[in-house]
């Protein structure tokens, strides 16, 4: 059977002791605990974020191949409402994105101001097919005018924290 003494704790240990039994396990496990460094976990955090950048491009790719109607980079266009469930059925064939990431492409679109400029100024919503759809409520471009403002103050404050960033690190190797 196991030949190994079991090691039973009948009351706390005090802080020489768990100094003493956590130097002893480092030899057993050595490098397991470490948590990764602030500069690795920035690395993993980008690598991760270009990783989805790059997924989410390649289902917008994809779009824009198999729904030149509706889904054009140069001509955009109002989306219908929940055309994610109409794009559904053309999922899990060959090159088709899975449904995480068609709907992280479906938001990514959405979000674009020059998509929220399309809602502002339109007055319908296309389909699949590029057919018109149902007009375009008040509400919904009152949403899509508030949505634009808050996306263009983001990216105004983004640049500005970068320039900031950029003069910093100038007058730092000055």
């Amino acid at each position: 059977m196991n030949d190994r003494p079991k090691l039973t704790i009948k009351k706390p240990l005090s802080p020489e002791k768990q100094s003493q039994l956590s130097q002893g396990l480092q030899y057993l496990i050595p490098n397991i605990i470490e948590k990764p460094s602030t500069k690795d976990q920035e690395h993993l955090m980008q690598k991760a974020q270009k990783k989805k950048k790059e997924e989410i491009k390649a289902a917008l790719k994809w779009l824009y191949e198999k729904f030149p109607l509706c889904f054009n980079p140069k001509e955009i266009k109002p989306l219908k409402l929940h055309i994610d469930k109409d794009i559904s059925s053309f999922l899990g064939k060959e090159n088709s994105p899975s449904k995480v990431k068609l709907k992280d492409a479906l938001t990514y679109y959405t979000s674009n101001i020059h998509y929220l400029k399309a809602v502002i100024k339109g007055t319908h919503r296309y389909d699949l097919e590029g057919n018109q759809g149902e007009e375009i409520t008040a509400d919904q471009k009152a949403y899509a005018q508030e949505k634009y403002e808050k996306t263009l103050q983001m990216m105004k404050a983004k640049k500005q924290h970068k320039n900031k960033s950029f003069s910093q690190e100038k007058a730092d190797n000055s």
